[in-house]
């Protein structure tokens, strides 16, 4: 059933004022027109020393703090001690710059998350585990803080994005992209054991032009692939199949060094 919601009560402002006026009516009794204009200025210069003071902040060494006037941005403040008009006139906004994250697709979370995100169809129509890990570091502050409306995440460790930043859902979900059409190109040797390092380099290569094209202010440090295998209900499979083609190898290698001794004795 609907409700209709609590009615506040009404705040009498006549009443108020009256009761202001008869507190500073008994403050000025007391001390007097004069000493009631004194107290009034005194009162007025602490609050203006206190506002004035809470503009002070400091600036890490591997920090930078986003300047913002009513609102709108106006630059970028370095290391050290600086002073900017506090709120409701200023805002100031310090992020470490400088300091290298992490963020991992396809380990942490729920189960049925994580197999989502790690389950990905190859180029030659297998299905492959990939677990993968980025590193990254914030290039442009400006980007970083006000061009994605992030709805937030909960990352490796725990660690909660808040929203706002791109760092949240938007990256895990452009790296799991990249991720996704890089695998879906190749096939699943390539991915399994002779081209590890070319799906990394491609992958973080995609990711960063996306971010890029989304203004994130995010570079990609690195991209490694952590356990790449086949789905637990397949993996004896894959194992048979890998042993054998170890075994065609060595046969071979075999074949080769019989070849190589019979001949010269012929």
């Amino acid at each position: 059933m609907f409700r209709e919601p609590n009615q506040q009560p009404e705040i009498q402002f006549e009443q108020l004022l009256a009761k202001i006026r008869g507190s500073l009516g008994s403050v000025t009794g007391r001390i007097g027109m004069g000493g009631a204009n004194v107290l009034v200025i005194i009162l007025l210069l602490v609050g203006a020393v206190v506002w004035v003071s809470s503009g002070l902040y400091q600036v890490g060494p591997r920090e930078q703090a986003a300047l913002r006037l009513f609102g709108e941005y106006r630059g970028n403040e370095g290391p050290g001690l600086h002073w900017y008009p506090p709120s409701p006139i200023g805002t100031v906004n310090i992020e470490a710059v400088d300091l290298t994250r992490t963020m991992t697709l396809g380990i942490d979370g729920l189960p049925a998350n994580v197999d989502a995100e790690a389950l990905m169809i190859t180029g030659d129509l297998n299905i492959v585990n990939v677990q993968l890990a980025i590193q990254y570091r914030i290039k442009d502050l400006e980007k970083f803080l006000f061009r994605v409306a992030d709805p937030g995440e909960v990352v490796s460790g725990g660690r909660v994005i808040e929203a706002g930043t791109p760092e949240g859902r938007t990256l895990k979900d452009a790296t799991e992209a990249a991720l996704r059409q890089v695998v879906g190109g190749r096939s699943i040797d390539d991915i399994l054991t002779i081209r590890k390092e070319q799906v990394q380099s491609e992958t973080r290569l995609l990711l960063q032009t996306t971010l890029d094209d989304y203004q994130t202010g995010i570079e990609i440090l690195d991209v490694a692939l952590q356990t790449v295998r086949p789905p637990d209900e397949v993996r004896g499979a894959f194992d048979d199949v890998v042993n054998a083609r170890v075994d065609k190898e060595s046969r071979i290698n075999e074949a080769k060094a019989y070849e190589q001794d019979q001949i010269p004795r012929a």
